[in-house]
């Protein structure tokens, strides 16, 4: 289980997981780091065709969201 939810109230982004949620996060920054260049990726539920992420959220006064774009910059 790994779910990314926007708690509005507070104003801050909460990430649930399990170990196995973790261990995909993980994976996926692995894979972000072993690129050249300028690179991204994305995690999605189920829900927007992906695998990534849960579709089930986690605190039910924030809200899910279904898809992540996560950046990664050369120094250059």
């Amino acid at each position: 289980m790994l779910t990314f939810e926007w708690d509005k109230d507070s104003e801050q982004l909460e990430i649930h997981a399990d170990s196995e949620g973790l261990q995909e996060l993980v994976k996926q920054i692995k894979k972000l780091t072993s690129v050249e260049g300028n690179e991204h990726l994305h995690l999605m539920t189920e829900d927007w065709g992906g695998e990534e992420l849960s579709n089930v959220k986690q605190n039910e006064k924030s809200e899910l969201i279904h898809h992540v774009k996560i950046f990664r910059w050369t120094d250059e």
